[in-house]
């Protein structure tokens, strides 16, 4: 650590030997030099000189920032500086900075962005090959399963319904819509836009789909208790997608309650850095061995079901620069926890 002391009248007064290797300056250079000799005309460390000015004029103490420095021979450092103005007797006594050295660290920290940029690049050319084969394959099945479907039903409206044929038929029909209803929604996902962000009220954006969601649960004959702590809070979303988000955690939640009736309960909490919302059921819950595939395309422990709903949602949410997660137990219910930041991060520089 550096140590350099500045007097009232801006003559440096102390300097340790590390502050001396640090700024660059041998030791004898200080002696009966001011501050402003010294720094205050060199225009390349204009950060580094008003940390000084700025505990001067604001009378700051324990003032920390981490600033450029140019030392006399050209060689760049990162300095974390603390500086403090000291008073004797309502007096101004002097000033006292502290520098460390963190150029080192700060490289690190470079390198460990530049690792991770790479490795979201890698990440994001996978997840769109992915997402083009699953768009091939999509288009590839949906025709052939068409002519599958309408064919058994022609077939169908032509024969005896007593025919000991009538039976495959059906279950040809029931497979055929079934890849339908994949192909519809492997072609949804893949159609998943960019997500544009605007100021919407959250709490009505979730009144809006627990109010269509009322439908469903008449045909799913389910009776649900809503518990909400919906503040007013406008935040920025896209509000089309993160609507399709909301309904699919909701009707996660309502599909895998333990009998006809239970209860969803939806908080959402202000943060300072985004928005935490949890939806909270008392429905089955998720087994241990369940958990490490939930938000696997086509997992799903329904009896029926394509298994895409909770992979949608973390697509959404991601979107957005958010993440999501789910806490459960067998018999304990879930819980599903969606965090989001309050400016969702450009995309990166193909």
């Amino acid at each position: 650590m550096g140590l350099l002391v500045i007097d009232p009248e801006g003559e440096i007064v102390t300097v340790n030997d590390a502050a001396s290797e640090i700024l660059g300056h041998a030791c004898r250079t200080f002696e009966g030099k001011g501050w402003g000799d010294l720094f205050l005309e060199d225009s390349r460390n204009q950060a580094f000189n008003q940390v000084i000015l700025d505990v001067i004029q604001e009378k700051k103490v324990n003032l920390h920032r981490r600033v450029r420095y140019v030392q006399p021979g050209g060689r760049i450092l990162q300095l974390s500086i603390t500086g403090s103005l000291l008073r004797e007797k309502e007096q101004i006594a002097g000033i006292v900075l502290i520098l460390h050295d963190v150029t080192e660290l700060q490289l690190l920290h470079d390198r460990e962005k530049r690792v991770l940029r790479e490795k979201h690049r890698l990440e994001r050319e996978r997840a769109e090959g992915l997402t083009r084969l699953a768009m091939a394959i999509a288009h590839q099945i949906r025709n052939p399963v068409m002519s599958i479907g309408g064919f058994a039903v022609r077939i169908l409206s032509k024969i005896d319904e007593n025919s000991p044929i009538v039976a495959y038929l059906k279950s040809i029909l029931s497979d055929a819509r079934r890849l339908e209803a994949i192909v519809k929604v492997v072609s949804e996902y893949t159609r998943i836009p960019t997500a544009k962000p605007v100021r919407v009220s959250i709490s009505d954006l979730f009144e809006k789909e627990i109010a269509r969601l009322q439908v469903k649960t008449a045909e799913l004959s389910k009776r649900v208790r809503w518990s909400m702590a919906l503040s007013t809070v406008e935040f920025p979303v896209d509000p089309v997608l993160f609507r399709k988000a909301v309904y699919e955690v909701l009707l996660n939640a309502v599909e895998f309650f333990e009998s006809d009736e239970g209860s969803v309960g939806i908080f959402l909490l202000e943060e300072d850095n985004g928005l935490l919302i949890e939806v909270v059921d008392n429905g089955v819950g998720i087994a241990k061995k369940d958990m490490p595939y939930v938000f696997d395309p086509f997992f799903t422990t329904k009896a029926v079901g394509v298994g895409m709903g909770l992979c949608l949602v973390r697509r959404i949410v991601r979107e957005h620069g958010g993440d999501v997660r789910i806490d459960s137990e067998t018999g304990k219910g879930a819980r599903i926890v969606i965090r989001l930041p309050s400016q969702v991060p450009e995309p990166e520089p193909q």
